[in-house]
């Protein structure tokens, strides 16, 4: 989960650089393109039979979260930092938890409940409703966070039928198919400049979504959520060396209250409560 979290933030600098250049349906097209260039010698050595599967209607569900979820990603960190759109994006362990109790039938108690409401009053202080003004960037981060749990909640259920190759390899092909239309209506030439880049949003971004398929895979996703956490310190120290962004101290005091709130619910997991 860790080595996801880092994954997904290179790929939002990434995006960061190309967001002023190529419109979020494009960049969510040549994302699929790369990601199936490195899946097809796969499919290639073991035969199409590898793609086989019981559950295709769960893995287009998969597909259709996963590309609502990039386009708002796309648009949040092309409008707000990077470390503020990482901290909103916490929202995503809260809804993953809800989802893992509602859905998959993983328990809960009081505890676990209340912990989800100091995550949520976490969240509420990086917003700060009332006190600044919500932007859509701010609305596309929390969406991205909402839409990527239903995404980790399909991804548990995947997992218990699918390899996690398989589980990457449908999502990239229902991407590509899901953004070629758009895409085609916004299209720009790439520049050779900005191939290094076009490369990280693709490589960096299926190289957190193996690694977060193969945590969902091993463990509750309530369990191995609260680790994607270590992602706001290497958005904050990147944000700074690429773009010259700091965070204020809210998102920081946010972000430490949905930490601490998710770290409780692994105490009592270990411990064998809710």
């Amino acid at each position: 989960m860790i080595l996801a979290g880092t994954g997904y933030t290179l790929a939002s600098v990434c995006t960061r650089e190309l967001s002023s250049e190529y419109s979020t349906a494009q960049l969510a097209f040549m994302r699929a393109l790369i990601a199936i260039a490195f899946i097809m010698p796969m499919i290639a050595r073991n035969g199409v039979s590898v793609m086989k599967t019981t559950v295709f209607p769960i893995h287009a569900i998969r597909a259709c979260l996963t590309y609502g979820g990039m386009m708002c990603w796309f648009y949040a960190v092309s409008e707000i930092p990077i470390s503020d759109y990482t901290a909103l994006l916490y929202i995503q362990p809260i809804f993953t938890i809800l989802l893992a109790m509602l859905i998959l039938g993983e328990k809960a108690g009081p505890r676990t409940w209340g912990a989800i409401g100091v995550a949520f009053a976490g969240a509420l202080i990086i917003l700060r409703p009332g006190f600044q003004e919500i932007n859509l960037g701010m609305l596309a981060a929390l969406a991205t966070g909402v839409l990527f749990a239903g995404v980790n909640t399909c991804m548990k259920t995947l997992s218990r039928t699918d390899s996690a190759a398989v589980i990457v390899a449908y999502v990239s092909i229902l991407m590509l198919v899901f953004s070629a239309v758009p895409a085609w209506f916004y299209w720009t030439d790439p520049a050779w400049a900005d191939g290094p880049a076009i490369l990280g949003v693709g490589v960096f971004a299926l190289l957190g979504q193996y690694a977060i398929t193969r945590a969902i895979a091993v463990a509750d996703a309530r369990v191995v959520q609260p680790f994607d956490f270590s992602r706001l310190i290497t958005a904050a120290v990147i944000g700074w060396i690429v773009f010259g962004e700091s965070s204020d101290i809210y998102t920081w005091i946010g972000a430490l209250v949905i930490f601490c709130a998710s770290y409780y619910v692994i105490v009592f997991e270990r411990k064998g409560g809710h």
